[in-house]
């Protein structure tokens, strides 16, 4: 027979792409989250739990474990023998551990302190007008999971949040579990946390990612478990240098079959953060009409724009202490946040600790907005509208399920393929936390043609 003449996709390549290497049941399978929420109070020795409740819809495996924290960085501001108004107010009436870290008019006052664009100079000055950003540290905590429906613990002990998970920041591979981990219709996952961070306050979010097995619900335990059963040699977990996860030996030696009917291919959904924290944005992206879409992963990053601060002074030199708020353009840049630049800092003052005089062509570079790509923080959600389920249990914060936004982490691999019919749309919910700019959220793929 000529295999020239053969008709309909490769072998190995269905309608929906390749199947991957893994022995399945015929139950619709889809990428989840599984996503816990703290409150930390930045107290040494203090106890937080939550519990994930597993749905009555499916099975959930866990394949990887990612984390961050929502810290709360602005705080009140005192300023040193205020002035009465607003546009009197000069950097010297600023602490300098404010000038080093960052300080921001409150974002929540804008309609009120800068209605068109300008500041009102004339408004009084007020407590609540000033914040001090703290700058991003990273810390660490103690943490243990148990898995009520077996009441296995997954520690001996409770382990140090940077020997297990990495960094805070979002600069690493996500942890891969060594073997999926199945956990069962309407069991529970506990985990607690003993703060070991002093001073750092905020919402810590940890992610367990991996994929839903829908319509097991009334199966058999022992069936359902047989989902994590360790196969001697495919199941292997080996390292994926281009992704920077595991993956197993059987799927990472199998070769990709090519096919005219599958083409890679990226939907980007983009949203504008205004900087207001709280604030909700929505976005939807249309599937193609001529076939699905299939989202092997998804990356995202932040375009801040133009995020120069300029000091409108005519005189040369300048005395850094009489500078006042009218003259730092735009204005919007007070309200995202500035700071002198660390590499600089050591211009601006003298060695009394007073700030400096420096020349008009220094002071042009003294300054930069803290609104910076790797600095965006937010919750976001996924739904599918073709079915109308979410992606995860509850909106999951970006640094603990996609990695910092500057780029410096492997993009996040859908542990199983999301498939969208056509004509139905991907939601994309954004609540802000910090940061200001357009976001795209890129759904890398492949769309499968008719």
């Amino acid at each position: 027979m000529n295999r020239m003449a053969q008709t309909g996709p490769p072998r190995g390549v269905n309608s929906f792409g390749r199947e991957p290497s893994r022995n399945a049941p015929a139950a619709r399978v889809i990428p989840y989250e599984y996503v816990a929420d703290f409150t930390l109070r930045g107290q040494v020795g203090n106890l937080v739990q939550d519990v994930i409740n597993v749905s009555v819809e499916g099975v959930f495996v866990a394949t990887a474990i990612g984390y961050g924290l929502a810290e709360e960085r602005a705080a009140e501001l005192i300023l040193k023998t205020p002035p009465a108004n607003l546009g009197d107010v000069k950097l010297a009436n600023l602490p300098p551990d404010a000038l080093i870290d960052g300080f921001r008019l409150n974002p929540n006052l804008r309609p009120l302190i800068a209605p068109d664009g300008r500041l009102i100079n004339t408004l009084p000055v007020r407590p609540e007008m000033f914040q001090r950003l703290k700058p991003t540290d990273n810390f660490n905590f103690l943490l243990s999971l148990v898995d009520t429906g077996t009441g296995r613990e997954l520690q001996n002990k409770p382990v140090n949040s940077l020997a297990t998970l990495g960094r805070a920041d979002g600069r690493r591979p996500f942890k891969m579990l060594p073997q999926p981990m199945v956990f069962l219709p309407r069991s529970t996952i506990r985990l607690q946390v003993e703060e070991r961070s002093n001073e750092v306050a905020g919402r810590l979010f940890i992610s367990l990612q991996g994929y839903k097995v829908l319509g097991l619900a009334g199966a058999a335990e022992e069936e359902t478990r047989r989902l994590a059963e360790f196969e001697p040699i495919k199941k292997l977990p080996v390292y994926d240098h281009e992704t920077g996860n595991y993956r197993p030996l059987g799927e990472a030696i199998e070769q990709d079959a090519p096919s005219t009917r599958v083409v890679p291919f990226d939907y980007v959904s983009t949203l504008d953060l205004t900087g207001q924290p709280g604030n909700i944005l929505e976005d939807e992206v249309p599937i193609n009409v001529d076939g699905g879409y299939v989202a092997t992963g998804v990356g995202y990053s932040l375009d801040a724009g133009d995020t120069r601060v300029e000091i409108d002074s005519q005189s040369d030199p300048v005395n850094l202490g009489n500078i006042t708020l009218s003259q730092i353009k735009p204005v919007q840049s007070l309200f995202d946040g500035v700071r002198l630049d660390p590499s600089r800092v050591r211009f601006a003052f003298s060695a009394g600790g007073q700030l400096n005089t420096v020349s008009r062509d220094l002071l042009g570079r003294l300054f930069q907005s803290v609104n910076r790509p790797e600095e965006v923080r937010f919750l976001y959600s996924i739904i599918d509208t073709g079915t109308g389920r979410e992606l995860h249990n509850q909106r999951a914060f970006n640094v603990a399920s996609l990695g910092i936004a500057n780029g410096d982490r492997p993009f996040k691999v859908f542990h199983k393929p999301m498939t969208f019919l056509p004509r139905s749309t991907i939601r994309v919910q954004v609540e802000e936390v910090f940061g200001r700019g357009r976001l795209f959220l890129v759904f890398q793929g492949y769309k499968i043609l008719r």
